[in-house]
């Protein structure tokens, strides 16, 4: 098959599996499984699933090698998608429509692309005999655009999971503005909370003492403190010779505000919700700056403040960046040989990596788009077909790089 030849079914391919309505909250997975067992047929792949509960599964194509004894590989992906706002995109969402060069759909970038380059990168591969010498399995899961609870989460605990005998595991990453791929070793944990206030109500005339809202007041402040304060850390540690990152700060910031019945009635309690995600190894003193923070909100009693965890991911642990091994020289020496210039952070919200690094797996997030806008979530995302073909081809590199001659076992 010539390179064009290559290329055209790859785009086949990848709007193929965008028109595919995975989308949250109710995704088509029967569909999307179809499909990939349909692939890994066409790719001469194992193929097969793995239940997690009674309406999700992950499915797994796998390309064997002789030595069965080495780490295996994971390049994992998400099946699901966000919803979309019909009315502000330029094509139907679930179209695949190429104009000027890009392809159209939600997941273009988060992250049916990724999932799509690594059996790219396979296919191409096979054509050319390539006998990898590590097992690479790719991974695609549900619901990680729900938080992972009913996917990756559930999935490693499970036998089927740790018979799969990873090494090292690819993920997602972001879309990089400038030339300079971005690789994350870690994301920031996750704190969602609702703190719901009480306090005294009456008609609006009057100035009524000990109320919600200034409860409510106290704590927007205290909280808007700390969310400037970092944003201030954020600006003055871009300036110095090793600049500070984003997923190296904690963000903060309230996403609802509920409260009142009626414009002339003092509203009893109010709750307001933020949305915090912690900066490496800062998730402890943040928990206790909340704890803190509680016992300070004005108040007669204890019962007119309530601190609601919605969401806590606890402390993430961070993939070991700083010391030599098989899967971090491999996936360097890969990345050199494509002239790829390479930025090392933390991812700024959650991947499904978190979940695997917490148990110990190393796990990378990386998604080979450059120069291109970051529109994951956002109306009209698209990628450039020459972005994501050149992506096909840093993952032939970096697949050959990790299965090629391993020196060691770990």
């Amino acid at each position: 098959m010539t390179d064009n030849k290559q290329d055209e079914l790859a785009i086949q391919r990848f709007v193929e599996y965008i028109q595919i309505k995975t989308v949250q909250p109710e995704p088509d997975y029967d569909s999307a499984l179809k499909f990939l067992k349909n692939y890994a047929q066409e790719l001469g792949l194992e193929y097969r699933t793995i239940k997690l509960d009674q309406d999700r599964h992950a499915a797994v194509l796998t390309w064997l090698s002789p030595s069965s004894t080495e780490k295996s590989i994971l390049l994992n992906s998400h099946v699901d998608v966000v919803p979309v706002f019909e009315e502000h995109w330029i094509v139907p969402p679930f179209s695949g429509e190429i104009r000027d060069g890009k392809i159209y759909g939600r997941g273009t970038q988060d992250m049916k692309c990724v999932g799509i380059q690594y059996l790219e990168a396979i296919r191409r591969l096979k054509t050319a005999k390539y006998e990898p010498k590590r097992t690479i399995h790719c991974l695609f899961v549900p619901d990680e655009e729900i938080g992972g609870e009913r996917g990756m989460k559930q999935l490693l605990t499970l036998d089927e999971f740790k018979d799969l005998n990873v090494g090292f595991v690819l993920d997602e990453g972001l879309a990089s503005e400038s030339d300079v791929f971005q690789v994350y070793y870690g994301d920031r944990a996750c704190v969602w909370i609702e703190i719901i206030v009480k306090g005294n109500t009456g008609h609006g005339s009057r100035l009524i003492e000990n109320t919600a809202a200034e409860k409510a007041q106290f704590l927007l402040n205290e909280m808007l403190k700390y969310r400037t304060d970092e944003k201030e850390r954020l600006k003055k540690g871009q300036t110095a010779d090793k600049p500070l990152q984003l997923g190296e700060i904690t963000t903060i910031n309230l996403t609802k505000l509920d409260g009142g019945v009626q414009i002339n009635v003092v509203p009893d309690q109010y709750t307001l919700a933020f949305d915090c995600r912690i900066k490496p190894n800062g998730y402890d003193a943040f928990k206790q700056f909340l704890n803190d923070l509680i016992k300070r909100i004005p108040k007669n009693n204890d019962e007119e403040v309530t601190l609601v965890y919605k969401q806590d991911s606890g402390p993430l642990l961070l993939t070991d960046i700083e010391n030599s091994s098989w899967w971090l020289d491999s996936f360097k020496r890969g990345c050199e040989e494509m002239k790829c210039k390479l930025n090392w952070t933390v991812f700024p919200a959650g991947t499904d990596s978190r979940f695997l690094r917490n148990v110990g797996y190393p796990a990378i997030g990386f998604s080979p788009m450059i120069n291109t806008p970051v529109l994951l979530h956002d109306h009209n995302e698209y990628l450039a077909k020459d972005v994501f073909l050149h992506g096909i081809d840093i993952y032939i590199r970096l697949i050959e790089n990790l299965t090629n001659e391993p020196k060691f076992n770990v």
